[in-house]
């Protein structure tokens, strides 16, 4: 339970540079581990502690989302209430959904009594929103955590809208006789917001955040370690052999290079797991003494078609994979 006047403000007390937790699957996400860095904890803790939402900035596929998911499991032992952002949405959204057709259709209807289907309270019509939920949740005695993916998908309305409301803690719904939903006194969600910087964000709303940059290494190696470090923690990747590792590492790198010279997207962490599970799962039934060598011929077989994904960039592989110093 977290309110304002706790003898212990830290909801995360216990976790430190480079522990791991299991994250379970669910409608959003897959079955997964988090290895924890020591600036996601400290900016977790300050937006824990402050109440404001936490903006993680960062190429796509680098774990944003995954922060969210693994501040819940510390906070409540529950998976966070989760809305993905497209270019349609609107910022009301978040709040309440308003189904007007409905309405009308009711209306115009009557029941086998005769009487009018029309629910003259609204409730009926009314869907409540995911801050809205969060909000109910925070009311439980629990700290609900909401992630808010991809916000630079949509235009400004939406961080603004969310600027205002996080900043009154409340909002009114017109639908239902002007009902006020508020935040309980004392308690908020934590909100996780991601973005791929594919949109500039208001400098208002990125002020009034804590701001993680979610960045892989710029040093070679140390991105190589990076990758590697992280693929560690994937129990379905114990069966590969470490030089499969770091080859599809040094091929990541390889790959992520000569998008980037190109002026492609780079391939980073996201596909470099995807290729590892693909090996670990063709290779499962293989006897032990084989495996690795199947590993590297299905590595060199398949990488181009998990790394390599711009138009116009030739997917053909040299006889034996780069090494990178």
């Amino acid at each position: 339970m977290h309110t304002l006047n706790t003898s212990n403000p830290n909801p995360f007390p216990a976790l430190k540079d480079g522990d791991t937790i299991r994250l379970s699957g669910n409608d959003h996400f897959e079955s997964a581990h988090h290895l924890w860095s020591e600036p996601e904890i400290h900016a977790l803790t300050l937006a824990f502690a402050a109440r404001r939402p936490l903006l993680v900035r960062g190429e796509a596929g680098v774990g944003k989302s995954q922060i969210a998911r693994a501040a819940a499991q510390v906070l409540s032992g529950s998976q966070p209430l989760v809305e993905v952002i497209h270019p349609r949405f609107e910022a009301l959204e978040l709040l309440y959904r308003f189904d007007a057709i409905a309405r009308l259709a009711d209306a115009q209807l009557k029941d086998q009594r005769g009487r009018a289907r029309l629910d003259a309270t609204n409730r009926r019509y009314v869907q409540r929103g995911m801050l809205w939920q969060a909000f109910e949740r925070a009311a439980t005695g629990v700290t609900p955590v909401l992630l808010i993916d991809e916000i630079d998908k949509a235009d400004a309305d939406l961080p603004n809208a969310l600027l205002d409301v996080l900043g009154n803690r409340s909002f009114n719904v017109p639908h239902l006789n002007h009902l006020r939903v508020q935040a309980p006194l004392g308690r908020m969600p934590l909100i996780v917001i991601t973005t791929n910087e594919e949109r500039e964000l208001p400098a208002a709303f990125v002020r009034r955040c804590v701001v993680l940059n979610l960045a892989p290494p710029e040093d070679d190696a140390a991105f190589v370690a990076w990758l590697q470090e992280r693929a560690g923690v994937h129990t379905a990747l114990a069966g590969l052999d470490a030089e499969v590792l770091a080859e599809a590492a040094r091929q990541v790198l390889a790959d992520r290079r000569a998008a980037a010279e190109a002026g492609f997207p780079k391939v980073g962490l996201a596909e470099y797991l995807d290729l590892l599970n693909a090996l670990a799962e063709l290779t499962q039934t293989e006897p032990a003494e084989q495996r690795a060598a199947k590993q590297k011929d299905w590595l060199q077989r398949l990488s181009a078609y998990a790394l390599i994904k711009n138009a116009g960039q030739s997917q053909r592989r040299p006889a034996q994979s780069p090494r990178q110093p």
